[in-house]
């Protein structure tokens, strides 16, 4: 077994099973407060103190829309905007689309097999030298039944998933030597592992909406609350422009934090008329926005460069070459590995879009409705909506967004699908043991007979069901087999980044 392989089986056994996940559902909300804490300790056990992290000159970015948009376009434009002094970057990211390896980019690229496997390897042997000791620390501890069923964990001295990747994230961009380190948010800010950065050199809050509601609470003002987490006194902040009582949390929280606060308006997008961006769709330009702001300040205080322009001339460059994959992506047939099983393949275009909340699927619906403007006799074009939502999620009320629009766009099949990737299960780096598949299956099902009630004239022979990526891509192709050479093949997938990752799995995309 390879060093990267190894690497990869022990991160997935850190990941959470479902019926465990349910029980600790079950035993309510942890105390949150716990989490940095437990950060640090990790991060002790594998030999840095945390004040280290200062020296990576931290961009840090929370969010419900775009933070991972806004974390790529910033990175581009630092990389981009000097020839003579080039900014070595790292970016962390989640979730991976199609290899684990993306989560942690140096200049833009996924970090090699190889080097991911050495700084996993790493951490993981660090952690296990000091097992010992965590564990006996762990049993002296005043316990609770959060923290008992936590311990049935395969690795109770280790942490779960996304935390682990954390730590490799941390040690790889410390160890590559980086110049700047972008690090968007898992889940909220306030208790988010990678806020254990206790001097970053700028923060930024992108656009917020209900998200992750189990956890960060279920109104406005309470995620923007953990959002704002990220905001360290006396530290420039970044914020778009929110909803009142969002906006409000924020100037409050700066305000304690002492903490320059600069908000954007989505009035300032005009500045960015005639600038290319290299993602789709009106609210990249939002997020743009953002990024330029934060690049701004990052290089007024680490390279002395002060930037007056709404738009540096040294910035088009990044914000015309950045790439996000799995974001309002567009990809023809011609680039996967079906191009050859297809009779006229340049004629059959997927259109992925990651979307999985309220807000972010209206703009991916908008986006699409382009799309069918530019084609506006439907009688020459076929098109196929691919949906996946997990269970945590409201999954008809998402669903609606899309089917508002079935009157314009003319959907003439609709596939729900699980985001199992191939019959057989997943690829090793998409393992995931947190859902059980009976779920998911009960999941897509109701969302087949949701559609069929939201859109009653749809024919319900043309509502599938399937069980892997694998399956639902494979009908497409049949279909595409049998269309008409006059006919053009559309398919928007989208509901869900797991999903839309595994889509490119399947597609036999390699990790960009």
């Amino acid at each position: 077994m390879t060093d990267f392989k190894i690497a990869i089986e022990r991160i997935n056994s850190l990941q959470t099973n479902a019926s465990l996940l349910e029980k600790l559902r079950k035993a309510g909300p942890r105390a949150n407060e716990l989490s940095l804490p437990e950060m640090r300790d990790y991060f002790k056990r594998i030999g840095y103190e945390v004040k280290t992290f200062d020296k990576l000159n931290v961009i840090h970015v929370t969010g419900t829309k775009g933070k991972g948009s806004t974390s790529a376009i910033t990175q581009s434009i630092l990389r981009n905007c000097s020839d003579e002094k080039p900014i070595r970057t790292g970016l962390f990211t989640s979730p991976h689309l199609i290899s684990v390896r993306e989560r942690i980019r140096i200049n833009g690229e996924p970090v090699s097999e190889e080097l991911f496997a050495k700084y996993s390897n790493e951490v993981w042997d660090r952690l296990e030298s000091t097992k010992e000791e965590a564990l006996i620390k762990a049993g002296l501890s005043e316990k609770d039944l959060k923290a008992s069923l936590r311990d049935q964990r395969q690795h109770p001295d280790k942490p779960i998933y996304f935390r682990y990747l954390t730590l490799v994230a941390f040690h790889t961009f410390i160890q590559e030597k980086v110049d700047v380190a972008i690090l968007e948010v898992g889940v909220g800010g306030e208790y988010d592992s990678t806020n254990v950065v206790e001097r970053p050199v700028v923060c930024g809050i992108t656009a917020l909406g209900l998200d992750h509601v189990g956890v960060l609470g279920h109104t406005i003002d309470k995620i923007a609350w953990h959002k704002a987490g990220i905001i360290k006194n006396h530290v420039p902040a970044i914020a778009f422009e929110q909803l009142p009582e969002a906006m409000q949390v924020i100037e409050e929280r700066a305000k304690e934090k002492e903490a320059p606060l600069q908000v954007l308006h989505a009035r300032d997008i005009d500045a960015l008329k005639d600038v290319e961006i290299g993602l789709a769709g009106v609210h990249q330009k939002y997020n743009a926005l953002t990024a330029i702001a934060l690049c701004k300040i990052w290089l007024k205080h680490c390279r002395q460069i002060e930037l007056t322009e709404t738009v540096p001339a040294g910035f088009r460059k990044g914000l015309a070459n950045v790439k996000w994959p799995g974001r309002g992506q567009q990809l023809c047939a011609t680039e996967t590995k079906y191009a050859s099983q297809i009779p006229n393949p340049r004629d059959v275009t997927w259109y992925l879009d990651g979307a999985h909340t309220l807000e972010s699927l209206q703009v991916c619906v908008d986006w699409f409705r382009q799309v069918a403007k530019d084609k506006k006799d439907i009688k020459d074009v076929s098109r196929i909506l691919v949906f996946n939502t997990s269970n945590g999620r409201d999954g008809p009320n998402l669903l609606q967004v899309i089917s508002k629009i079935q009157s314009f766009v003319g959907f003439d099949h609709v596939i729900f699908t699980t985001n199992m990737t191939y019959r057989e299960g997943d690829s090793a780096d998409n393992t995931n043991y947190t859902v059980s598949m009976a779920d998911v299956l009960s999941m897509q099902a109701l969302l087949a007979e949701s559609w069929v009630k939201q859109v009653p004239s749809f024919n319900a022979e043309n509502v599938h069901v399937v069980g892997s990526l694998e399956e639902a891509t494979e009908w497409i192709v049949d279909y595409a087999k049998s269309a008409p050479e006059t006919k053009k093949v559309q398919i928007l997938a989208t509901g869900s980044l797991i999903m839309v990752g595994n889509t490119l799995t399947v597609l036999g995309i390699t990790p960009q």
